[in-house]
């Protein structure tokens, strides 16, 4: 029987972990060790993973075929430089990262290795439901050939889509995941305190706001968003938006920490025009729309 490639992880956090743990269940990787930034998370990280030595340091991990680091991107190109004197003088090893963000160059200091990197399209918030989840997720893949070979291989494995970039095009490419997931979640957390402006508890406005927001989502990626968009932005439904506006600045008035609320309104009302027009928004109604964004921004400038 071949001896399975040995997987070494530096920062076995949330997607670390998820991403070893598949691979150990998967029988794809024999995981070795790991090392986060105490004994006590590095034990954690091991019995999450139910394989692997949790490590104090580098000076103690035992030789790999890869290495992960999965430490935050402004300590990725550190973390390179303080792996690079424990690597093998040949291209034998593949080291990579996981941000969606920075290029495989971030970890040049580990030249002469294979470098890549794999960033999947995925919310690592809660790792126990991602293990059943991430099946179905898009990887993005970047770096020399032989590590993005072998990358994808590892994550079609775990049932996983894969796409490779270019370094240039991965900066763009994860700005657009960005918007579409984190900054998702900072609309809905504005959206939970609008209501509860209204007056409207946490609770009931979660479970009141679960089976709309899943519907449109829904609906965004059966239909397209020309057809998904409603309300009465895309209705050019100027009276209703102008009334929404100013219930909004009233509340600014009252709450001077909810003055983000009708920023965003105005900031993503101007954003949505373009896209309104496309759905069938008249052009009267549009430059209407406009104006009066407009002249709520002109209003509040400095």
């Amino acid at each position: 029987m071949s001896r399975l490639p040995a997987l070494n992880i530096i920062g076995a956090g949330h997607l670390g972990r998820t991403l070893a743990c598949l691979w150990h269940r998967r029988g794809i990787f024999a995981i070795g060790g790991i090392c986060n930034r105490s004994v006590e998370s590095s034990e954690d990280a091991r019995a999450f993973i139910g394989a692997g030595t949790a490590v104090a340091g580098l000076n103690a991990m035992p030789p790999a075929d890869l290495w992960l680091i999965a430490v935050p991107d402004d300590q990725i190109a550190t973390t390179a430089k303080q792996l690079a004197p424990h690597l093998p003088a040949d291209r034998q090893t593949l080291v990579f990262h996981c941000s969606g963000a920075l290029p495989a160059g971030a970890l040049t200091a580990c030249t002469p290795a294979v470098l890549a990197s794999a960033h999947p399209v995925h919310s690592f918030a809660d790792p126990e439901r991602s293990l059943t989840e991430l099946a179905g997720a898009t990887v993005a893949l970047e770096g020399e050939a032989s590590g993005v070979t072998h990358l994808e291989s590892a994550f079609r494995a775990l049932d996983c889509h894969c796409i490779v970039l270019s370094p240039e095009q991965k900066l763009l490419y994860h700005t657009g995941s960005v918007m579409a997931c984190n900054y998702l979640t900072v609309l809905l957390d504005l959206s939970l305190q609008t209501l509860a402006a209204a007056g409207i508890d946490g609770d009931t406005a979660q479970k009141m706001l679960a089976p709309i927001v899943l519907q449109t989502a829904s609906n965004n990626f059966t239909l397209g968003p020309e057809r998904a968009l409603t309300g009465p932005l895309v209705r050019g439904d100027i009276e209703t938006v102008s009334r929404q506006l100013k219930a909004l600045e009233n509340l600014a008035r009252r709450e001077p920490e909810s003055t983000t609320l009708a920023e965003t309104y105005r900031t993503l009302g101007n954003a949505a025009l373009p896209l309104a027009k496309r759905a069938g928004l008249s052009d009267t109604a549009r430059r209407q729309m406009a104006a009066l964004f407009s002249a709520h921004l002109n209003d509040t400038a400095p």
